[in-house]
């Protein structure tokens, strides 16, 4: 039996501990009060959705992210006005360890927004959603993998945004599908940004820039590899990190973005 003193310290800690959950939920109730949670991509509130742990996004928003168009092609997603894989003007000289590429929505209102919010403006729960709807709304090919990939950024975004924006995507898919997370791939270089590059700059300015982890090539080998990114555009970066996910011989690798830009054709431009 447990002595008085015992018990009374164990009653005073349940009591203390009472009176802090009371007390953090008087202030998280004021502060939603005074500074309501708003959508990250169209400034609505959206309190009910926090509370939840759905993030940051009115339900507005995310019942009104863009759909895909169709028909694609099956493997990369572009509209089918470039042919159908294999002879796809977008995939056709892909390596045969791609298996696909897939996106949620289109880099639309308001996913752009979402997008723009998670990578410029320190909205880190704006990933936790897009990778939980990611695993609600994930392809065969993608539930079927074996781990999920991240796609890592730069030294310096790391620094400045303060996470990876990819990877706060890709664990939230993870945990979604109840996958490992294997954050196999490391970013060696960057020149400069991606966004005002047309397709053959775009890959140029990628090749080389990443480099499979040795202690990760037994995980990845033999493996159906999840590449996750924020958004895909012409395929550049995805081509890069397959290439450098091939020194560990994965038996396929599956591209899954939370938006894409189509028709990819049009950054030729």
């Amino acid at each position: 039996m447990r002595p008085l003193s015992s018990l009374q310290s164990g009653l005073r800690s349940v009591g203390h501990r009472a009176a802090g959950n009371r007390t953090s939920g008087l202030l998280a109730g004021l502060a939603d009060f005074l500074l309501p949670p708003a959508c990250a991509a169209c400034g609505s509130p959206a309190t009910e959705e926090v509370r939840a742990g759905a993030g940051p996004v009115c339900q507005n928003c995310r019942l009104g992210l863009p759909p895909l168009p169709h028909p694609a092609c099956d493997r990369c997603g572009a509209p089918l006005g470039t042919g159908e894989a294999p002879s796809c003007l977008e995939c056709a000289d892909w390596p045969d360890e791609v298996a696909g590429a897939h996106a949620l929505c289109l880099l639309e209102s308001p996913a752009r927004e979402l997008v723009h919010a998670l990578k410029y403006q320190g909205w880190r729960g704006v990933g936790g959603f897009m990778g939980a709807e990611m695993a609600r709304r994930a392809p065969k090919s993608v539930v079927s993998a074996d781990c999920v990939v991240p796609v890592p950024t730069s030294r310096r975004n790391l620094r400045r945004r303060g996470y990876n924006q990819a990877a706060v995507i890709a664990d939230a898919l993870a945990a979604g599908l109840n996958l490992p997370l294997v954050p196999c791939l490391e970013r060696r270089r960057q020149e400069g940004t991606q966004t005002a590059l047309n397709p053959v700059q775009r890959r140029a300015n990628v090749s080389g820039a990443f480099l499979l982890t040795g202690r990760f090539r037994d995980v990845v080998a033999g493996s159906r590899v999840v590449l996750v990114d924020d958004v895909i555009t012409t395929g550049a970066t995805v081509l890069a990190a397959v290439e450098a996910l091939g020194a560990g011989a994965p038996g396929a690798v599956v591209a899954y973005a939370f938006a894409r830009t189509v028709p990819l054709s049009t950054d030729i431009n």
